[in-house]
């Protein structure tokens, strides 16, 4: 059985984070994938639940334009993913008493961490080498 903030092979969610360069530094980011590998779900649940009406989850803050043809990719913070992490368990949408998303806090308390997170920026690395 997988526990939750790791992939089927063992890795933590936030093994290989994706950096992008903002304001001259280096900040560090995660992708929808690590999203759902913390919260033991797939990707294409975290997009049906951006998608539901009303929507069970909040968009991205950050979107880069990717180098590939699928476009636009949606990134998090550590802070971001951390907090969602939490919410989850202490809603019951992690340890398995809650089997709705819907019928939980889960979605007002997520959108209102990403109100309250939407102009934190991830800390620069200074030491980027």
């Amino acid at each position: 059985m997988q526990s939750y903030g790791t992939s089927g092979d063992g890795a933590r969610w936030d093994n290989d984070p994706v950096y992008k360069k903002i304001s001259g530094f280096y900040r560090e980011f995660f992708a929808i994938s690590h999203l759902a590998a913390a919260l033991g779900r797939s990707t294409k649940t975290l997009y049906k639940w951006e998608s539901a009406t009303p929507p069970l989850f909040p968009r991205a803050t950050w979107i880069y334009n990717g180098e590939s043809k699928q476009g636009r990719r949606r990134l998090y913070t550590r802070r971001q993913i951390e907090g969602v992490v939490v919410i989850a368990y202490e809603e019951g949408v992690l340890s398995g008493t809650k089997r709705f998303v819907s019928q939980t806090g889960f979605p007002a308390r997520c959108a209102e961490l990403f109100q309250q997170t939407r102009a934190v920026m991830p800390d620069p690395i200074h030491d980027w080498s």
